[in-house]
């Protein structure tokens, strides 16, 4: 017998309800003894427990941490949805920072000389963040499985050590080739790490609450660059300090910190939601009637997140399964075609704006606002997708706009204002990965739960192997405007606009056809 990934909601009210909330004891008791107070304000989650078919509910109550009987308010549930959101998605996406500080920061390097340092080209700088993503790809779907296998919580912080560790030891490197392997491994060791927490967030949470938290852990991408850009106006004076540059002190400080974030990651992040028994911080998180909420509700929303099935391997079947699923496969290569922008965009808009005139380490802190008004749009996004849906229009339009920014930046004639070019720099930085955050809630909705960490790893992969093709965009024979490689990022994204709403078209078939 499998579970149905979805669930319908039903107007049958609850019967029985546990003890005042906060009590020791979790015997049941008749809900009429909470009728007046507690009537219209009970969670809808026993209305759709209650329309669950009996088979589904009596393997449920197997599950450890289930409790079918089990009465809670709305409060109590907007509580937890808070509590949680402090305790494990604000920790998630503190990580997360990290990780996009690392892979920023040659962005930023390349305002303070790094390429002549290193006597190296910017097509050499190209090959580097090529290298760079193959080792994503190559490791994405393997970390993943270990992460499911040994749990993300204990996995995934091991890796944030390692890849931070190697990030120090960057700021010693002296040529382009030890800038390959260094970033080969900085890759190797970030394989994985967003579609492992991004599953592990997913045992937190309904899945009608995905979007808006999945848009908020991807916005850390462009909160670390907001970070990254102002720090490095600090960090870069530093150069002459100990005889090195300022871009060593720019890898030496961002490592530290991803080294120490791994570590307080190890220690933090539990299990599961209902014992959190390897937090050395565990007060801090559930109760036990609020472990049981929290794995109740999160069950009864989606059964295929049983223990039984969370603790199991991932087979050859559970990827021939999801590698067949056309449809959801249509949201992948929409991002593997709207992302190839983002690895040009991520790489040199510090450097491109400096290109367009502005001076040295000022064009760090002009990229900032674009990574401000990225982080709204993505927010934008997944609060409108958490309430009304429609996953795909929102991918278009984003797509779209990132557009509008290439050829704001690439067309006007020779003479225009630096200003008005910088307002196309803006746009597309804006743009250019807002819509990412929605896109790992879209294929998370609509496969099994065996399913998720590897559509997510696929998600991910084809980011990055977006980002090989997006590597070798813009060449140093274009510069500064470089049109013809904004020209090609102008297809890409209009196509991956295009496989976006043909995605939506053919779910909401499917959809239709089930009920």
């Amino acid at each position: 017998m499998s579970f149905s990934p979805s669930v319908e909601n039903s107007s049958s009210p609850a019967k029985e309800s546990l003890d005042e909330p906060g009590s020791a004891h979790l015997g049941t008791h008749n809900l009429a003894l909470h009728e007046k107070s507690t009537s219209e304000r009970v969670s809808r989650t026993m209305e759709e427990r209650d329309a669950l078919p009996l088979e589904i509910r009596k393997r449920l109550i197997l599950q450890e941490g289930y409790d079918d009987e089990l009465v809670w308010t709305q409060a109590e549930e907007f509580r937890l949805r808070r509590r949680t959101d402090f305790l494990a998605l604000i920790p998630a996406m503190v990580v997360f920072i990290t990780l996009s500080l690392d892979r920023s920061n040659v962005a930023n390097a390349l305002t303070d000389n790094f390429l002549r340092d290193l006597g190296m080209s910017q097509n050499q700088l190209n090959n580097a963040t090529t290298i760079f993503n193959v080792g994503i790809i190559v490791f994405e779907i393997p970390w993943n499985i270990l992460a499911k296998r040994f749990g993300p919580n204990r996995f995934l912080p091991i890796t944030v050590i390692s890849w931070g560790a190697v990030t120090i030891g960057q700021a010693w490197i002296t040529n382009h080739h030890q800038l390959y392997v260094t970033r080969a491994l900085v890759g190797t060791f970030e394989a994985g790490f967003i579609p492992g927490f991004a599953y592990y967030l997913g045992r937190f949470y309904r899945r009608d609450e995905l979007a808006a938290r999945y848009a908020l852990f991807w916005s850390a991408n462009n909160i670390a660059s907001c970070i990254a850009g102002i720090a490095s106006l600090g960090i870069l004076q530093l150069r002459g300090t100990a005889g090195l540059p300022g871009w060593s002190w720019l890898f030496i400080i961002e490592g530290i910190l991803t080294v120490v974030a791994g570590i307080f990651a190890l220690l933090w992040f539990p299990d599961a939601t209902v014992a959190p028994k390897r937090s050395k911080w565990r007060r801090a998180w559930y109760t036990e009637r609020e472990g049981r909420i929290m794995m109740t509700r999160v069950l009864v929303d989606d059964p295929t997140k049983c223990n039984e099935v969370q603790k199991g391997k991932i087979t050859f079947s559970d990827i021939l399964n999801t590698v067949s699923d056309w449809r959801v496969l249509l949201i992948v290569f929409s991002a593997l075609s709207g992302m190839i922008s983002t690895a040009p965009v991520g790489t040199y808009v510090p450097f491109i704006i400096k290109q367009l005139g502005f001076r040295g380490y000022s064009a760090n802190g002009l990229a900032v606002p674009g990574y401000i008004a990225g982080i709204v749009l993505s927010l934008t996004a997944g609060v409108c997708v958490s309430k009304w849906g429609n996953h795909a229009y929102w991918v278009a339009a984003y797509m779209l706009g990132s557009i509008v920014g290439f050829l704001w930046i690439s067309l006007p004639p020779h003479g225009t204002s630096r200003s008005v070019l910088l307002v196309g720099a803006l746009l597309m930085t804006a743009f250019s990965a807002s819509f990412v955050g929605i896109m790992g809630s879209w294929v998370s909705n609509n496969v099994h739960s065996r399913q998720r960490p590897i559509i997510l790893a696929l998600l991910v992969m084809a980011n990055n192997a977006a980002g090989l093709a997006g590597a070798q965009v813009l060449r140093a024979k274009d510069a500064p405007r470089y049109k013809h490689g904004f020209l090609a990022l102008v297809g890409t994204s209009g196509f991956g606009a295009l496989l976006a709403l043909l995605a939506g078209y053919a779910l909401r078939n499917r959809k239709r056809t089930l009920h």
